[in-house]
């Protein structure tokens, strides 16, 4: 079996998107999470108000449509 993880991110400033091809499950999963806690310091930390966030167990994403921020991260097994 084959894993990929799928990762966007698009601000006002900048965007970037990548996928990265994983030779197994734990190599996904941990690029999976470093991904997602890029994603996270994105969030303001004092206020969270204005963010739509999904966090499920192979999907993250992150959305302020008042400050033009979206990203995601997604894990998929092949």
């Amino acid at each position: 079996m084959r894993y990929r993880v799928v990762f966007e991110y698009q601000s006002e400033d900048s965007s970037m998107s990548d996928v990265y091809n994983c030779r197994d499950e734990q190599q996904a999963f941990d690029k999976f999470a470093e991904l997602q806690d890029s994603l996270e310091q994105a969030i303001d930390p004092t206020d969270h108000s204005g963010w739509e966030v999904v966090d499920e167990p192979s999907y993250y994403s992150i959305i302020n449509r008042d400050e033009g921020i979206y990203g995601y991260v997604r894990l998929l097994d092949e």
